[in-house]
């Protein structure tokens, strides 16, 4: 069986939910701060971040997105992650990993601008600059959606992991009205009961409304 480490409102909804839709059995370990710190989930990921996947092997992943696009070619057959061959299959690379690089990490230099800098006076700047690559990558992502979800509708782990990200944003509410496509995106996304499940137990729609 997977075991995954797993707090509320973090990376680790995006894996979750991919299980959730495929029905992979799966451990739950929930950590707080004290457990983050602990030396045997160090052991498990040195930079001390969540998710966490333990397979039944025994090994270990890391990184949100590498872990739900691993799980869902568990199940080619599945659709969540098209395949090689598959006519999306080059587009939902791109936008996933755009996903991650893009708007995951600028998510960070948000709400944690002085890890950004190593001059205290500078983090505001950060956040701010922060703020305005957020609008940009927000709006080539809604320019690229075909609705209701990203490929029309076919849904797929990038779905899932826009979702989180724009559950993530500063202001859900002004984001769906300024893009009303993402906010449509997400709208089918947990609408899908396996999603949406995952999503009340992350606590994901704490500031949407």
């Amino acid at each position: 069986m997977y075991k995954l480490y797993w707090r509320e409102r973090t990376g680790a909804f995006a894996p979750a939910a991919v299980m959730a839709e495929l029905d992979i059995p799966c451990e739950g370990i929930r950590l707080d701060q004290d457990g983050l710190k602990s030396a045997a989930f160090r052991a498990q990921n040195p930079m001390a971040q969540i998710p966490v996947l333990i397979l039944p092997d025994g090994s270990s992943m890391t990184e949100s997105g590498a872990i739900s696009l691993y799980l869902a070619e568990t199940q080619p057959e599945s659709g969540l992650a098209p395949m090689p061959g598959d006519p999306i299959r080059s587009r939902f690379l791109h936008w996933l990993s755009f996903a991650q690089v893009n708007l995951y990490e600028t998510v960070l230099r948000y709400f944690y601008s002085d890890r950004y800098t190593s001059d205290p006076a500078g983090a505001a700047g950060v956040k701010q600059a922060a703020d305005e690559r957020l609008d940009r990558l927000w709006a080539m992502t809604a320019e690229a959606i075909q609705g209701p979800f990203f490929f029309g509708e076919r849904f797929t782990v990038l779905d899932i992991y826009l979702s989180m990200l724009a559950a993530w944003h500063m202001d859900p509410p002004a984001l769906f009205k300024r893009l009303p496509k993402v906010g449509a995106l997400v709208e089918a996304t947990v609408a899908r009961p396996a999603t949406g499940e995952v999503w009340r137990r992350y606590d994901m729609h704490q500031r949407m409304a």
